[in-house]
């Protein structure tokens, strides 16, 4: 073989070699994975006996796939706890009880406390709320036993209490009573249509459809409901003539404490919890909150009675309950402002309660 010859084998081998390690570049080389997101079960039709339990995070962690980057992962530490101050918890209009002896921060805590004084000067008697922390019993109030007509809050409890008494979810519903002007699912079904019982539950959370509320409660009546209310203490009920009713910010905190509960122990309370999760109105305290961590809630809004409230059960690492009712014209963006900024101040005061794992 010539040497010119053997130059252009070599040449060839050396061109071949540098178009594989460029194909397997191209082809072969992997993205760089997802980070790992909380997610919530979508399927919002499964039976109570394929629904599992949830833990009390209610969510579902998606695993990302193992990858060799040596990029370091760092992850904010809280700090260690600290004595609670004499004084943080007193001056305000609103009312505190049952926090712990140790915080995480003083200074963050008295801040939200005077964010949230300001919110009640700002509303006055025209909000109400409750919170409370479910690991600690940590709690605050303003105006918690004013009376405001309840509206589709109730829907929730209403729900529970049909799902805790045992009902046949499979059950079909014929459609005998609609709600005036209604536009929602039931009411363009018609009269004479059917549902199951399930997606009855279903639309009156996810959609807050009110004819199929009214059918739940023209197929079971409201018993299950005034006797859930006797067993969690809740002040009101539901009697002939009217499927809603009056209730306090204190009645619901009550009740949603029983939801968050019932949803930490049973199938049949999980899928409900997963329901509220999934609404088509999620502008009060679920737009504050959602990029955070998940929020299962019911909203209720009446123009006539000038009402606009939310009731919400916050996954946070330590869930807590916050119920805020409020008189004023309900679904505007300048209404949304009252659940958001309180929301947003009750997050930071949640933060900073420190509780033993």
């Amino acid at each position: 073989m010539s040497k010119r010859s053997l130059t252009a084998l070599l040449l060839a081998a050396v061109m071949l070699s540098s178009c594989g390690a460029d194909s397997k570049s191209s082809f072969d080389k992997k993205e760089q994975p997802e980070k790992a997101v909380a997610t919530v079960d979508a399927d919002l039709t499964l039976s109570e006996e394929e629904s599992s339990s949830v833990s009390e995070t209610s969510v579902v962690t998606t695993a990302a796939p193992e990858t060799t980057t040596t990029e370091a992962v760092t992850t904010t530490k809280k700090p260690d706890p600290e004595k609670l101050k004499k004084g943080v918890l007193d001056g305000y209009r609103f009312n505190t009880a049952k926090f712990p002896k140790k915080v995480y921060s003083n200074k963050k805590l008295e801040k939200a406390f005077k964010e949230i004084d300001k919110i009640c000067g700002d509303y006055g008697y025209d909000i109400s709320f409750v919170y409370k922390n479910m690991d600690t019993g940590a709690e605050c109030s303003f105006n918690d036993y004013r009376s405001y007509g309840c509206c589709s809050t109730i829907k929730a409890p209403y729900c529970k209490s049909l799902l805790d008494s045992g009902i046949d979810l499979n059950k079909n519903v014929k459609i005998n009573v609609i709600w005036e002007n209604d536009g929602g699912t039931v009411a363009s079904a018609g009269y004479g249509s059917t549902f199951t019982a399930r997606e009855l539950i279903k639309l009156a959370i996810t959609e807050s459809d009110n004819s199929a509320y009214y059918n739940l409660i023209n197929t079971y009546g409201f018993s299950c409901l005034n006797e859930l209310n006797s067993k969690v203490g809740a002040n009101y009920w539901l009697g002939y003539g009217y499927i809603f009713t009056y209730c306090t910010a204190r009645d619901l905190a009550k009740q949603y404490q029983d939801i968050y509960k019932y949803g930490a122990n049973s199938k049949r309370g999980a899928w409900l919890i997963r329901l509220m999760q999934k609404t088509d109105m999620e502008d009060q305290i679920t737009a504050a909150l959602k990029k955070k961590y998940n929020v299962s809630h019911k909203y209720g809004s009446d123009w006539d009675q000038n009402c606009y409230h939310d009731c919400a059960i916050c996954f946070a690492e330590s869930p807590y309950v916050l119920i805020i009712m409020t008189d004023q014209v309900p679904e505007t963006e300048d209404s949304n402002e009252v659940f958001r900024r309180l929301a947003k101040q009750f997050d930071i005061v949640n933060e900073q309660i420190y509780y033993s794992k």
